[in-house]
């Protein structure tokens, strides 16, 4: 059964989006209002946020600080920690690999990695799929409190290799951080050359994204924000931490311009085709043939009416969606990247698809 997700008015009598071009300034005047009153209610720190309408930036705007001790303003070139959003680039670098190497996504781990007899039998049985979807079942390293940030592979693979599965595969979307450790491992033995040069390289000196770096909150990142969390009413800092065997999972940082950039890019058929943004933007079915709420390494929800929708969250203070409409091809991007914030009354997602909600009725 298709997912019914209610994004307020999303779904109620939407409406033919105009060009970018024809866009109605006063609807961005009406997204600012909304974020800064959401940004006086919530306490958000520092907020940057972009609008993409038919694969066009046609709106950017900060707000707040990029460091609350030292009272810096954002500005719209900060680089932000955006945590899982980094899946995405990941999911793209290996899916191009996969095409390259005449490879495919139902292949086991065993198929790619054939001499890691490190990992334990019954996880080199997961196919690449259910490792991109989350519906593996293979032990979470979160469950076990090994957070993103290990000393090494080893140390998770022995930590975990003797425990049992969260769930039987393929039988439920359950996030889970160890299946993109793995995914990291295949990436590497497809592109023959480590995570980080393979990412700086083919993409991130391709098409000029330069704030992409890789790197937890320790290591010194050029105009990057400073992340904050509420612990016990006080807000301190939210030491986002991650290491390179987590980097195709989360640890990406980049400014929301060349987030923006690298999406268009992606919109636009430079990486891979249509058809392939298409299957791994499909929410794959379940044993008992429910949709998942994932598609390959991209969280996907069918809409009601034929509308879409795929992203990621990132880290619960920042979130990444596309949004469109399979009739007449017309979308809308909604870019949003915090800080940390006193109060996450409303998540971030939910201000993402206010944002949408905003833009439509007002079209």
């Amino acid at each position: 059964m298709k997912k019914r997700i209610s994004l307020l008015l999303f779904l109620v009598g939407l409406v033919q989006l105009s060009s970018a071009q024809q866009t109605n300034k006063s609807i961005f005047d009406k997204t600012d209002a909304y974020i800064e009153e959401t940004i006086d209610s919530l306490q958000i720190v520092g907020l940057n946020y972009a609008i993409l309408i038919n694969n066009e930036i046609v709106h950017t705007k900060s707000f707040g600080l990029a460091n609350a001790q030292l009272k810096v303003p954002m500005t719209i070139d900060n680089s932000f920690p955006v945590a899982s959003i980094s899946k995405l680039f990941s999911s793209i670098a290996l899916h191009k690999l996969l095409s390259a190497n005449n490879r495919d996504v139902n292949e086991t781990v065993a198929d790619f990695l054939p001499d890691r007899k490190d990992l334990p039998e019954s996880w080199r049985k997961a196919t690449l799929k259910q490792l991109l979807s989350h519906t593996s079942g293979i032990p979470d390293q979160i469950d076990y409190q090994i957070f993103l940030a290990p000393e090494s592979e080893k140390a998770v693979i022995d930590a975990l290799k003797d425990k049992p599965f969260s769930s039987e595969p393929g039988t439920e979307s359950k996030y889970n951080a160890t299946g993109f450790l793995i995914v990291r491992a295949i990436i590497e033995k497809l592109a023959n050359q480590d995570f980080v040069s393979l990412m700086q390289e083919e993409y991130f000196d391709k098409y000029e994204l330069g704030s992409a770096k890789y790197g937890g909150f320790k290591k010194v990142i050029p105009n990057r924000v400073t992340c904050y969390q509420n612990i016990n009413d006080n807000l301190e800092m939210f030491p986002l931490n991650y290491s390179p065997p987590m980097f195709a999972g989360a640890g990406l940082n980049i400014s929301i311009i060349d987030l923006a950039k690298w999406f268009q890019v992606l919109q636009d058929e430079q990486i891979l085709k249509k058809e392939q943004l298409e299957k791994i933007w499909t929410p794959i079915k379940l044993n008992d043939e429910r949709d998942g709420s994932f598609g390959l390494g991209w969280e996907s929800y069918i809409l009601q009416g034929g509308y879409r929708m795929v992203g990621h969250g990132g880290a619960g203070i920042s979130s990444f969606r596309h949004y469109w409409n399979q009739q007449n091809n017309q979308n809308i991007t909604v870019v949003l990247l915090t800080n940390g914030a006193y109060d996450w009354k409303i998540r971030p997602n939910q201000i993402n698809s206010a944002i949408v909600s905003l833009i439509l009725e007002n079209q």
